[in-house]
């Protein structure tokens, strides 16, 4: 399909594939929406633990500890190194990502569930996962972001199509935003409730 669209004969499946996985960083890097949130729980039983798969960025942190939910609250590395003691340990407060691992202060004193919401990027196209989210709903957002992308490596394309597929890329996107946010304010208006 891009072939047809670049009106490139020899361009190769393998080339091809290179362009879409450029455009899914480039979608990945940018989009927040409720599509990529994903929930799940990490088991918290030492000061670093791995991220999730696919983890973006935090939207909300917290540990059960009976039936109390305990927020983490996030601070940057230098600050936790401030605070961080070699034999502070208890209920984990606070944490920080460290490349792929999240790090906890204080230490945990013993094993506890963390529960998180996070932005997770978009399932990859590939020859075992032929769809996903945006080529389903938005499958625009994928065509112009690999023209786009194609035509920067290929060299030779107008620049004027050039600028209009990244245009039509970004409106793509922006489009993906709106929708998403009509979508979490829409039904019914709020009403006000009296005391029954």
């Amino acid at each position: 399909s891009l072939a047809n669209w670049l009106n490139r004969s020899d361009l190769t499946t393998e080339i091809a594939d290179d362009f879409i996985k450029l455009a899914e960083a480039d979608f990945n890097s940018k989009l927040r929406v409720r599509s990529m949130v994903a929930q799940t729980t990490i088991t918290i039983n030492a000061e670093t633990e791995a991220l999730p798969t696919g983890f973006l960025q935090v939207r909300d942190f917290y540990i059960l500890s009976g039936s109390t939910k305990c927020p983490l609250r996030y601070m940057t590395p230098p600050q936790m190194d401030q605070i961080q003691g070699t034999s502070n340990t208890g209920l984990p407060k606070n944490y920080t990502i460290l490349g792929d691992t999240f790090r906890f202060s204080p230490k945990p004193d013993a094993s506890y569930t963390g529960y998180i919401n996070y932005y997770k990027t978009f399932d990859t196209l590939s020859s075992t996962n032929a769809t996903n989210y945006i080529l389903t709903s938005h499958p625009s957002i994928y065509l112009y972001g690999s023209l786009f992308h194609a035509a920067n490596f290929l060299g030779g394309i107008n620049p004027q199509q050039v600028s209009a597929w990244q245009q039509m890329y970004a409106t793509a996107m922006e489009r993906l935003e709106l929708n998403d946010r009509e979508d979490q304010f829409s039904g019914s208006p709020l009403v006000q409730r009296g005391e029954d």
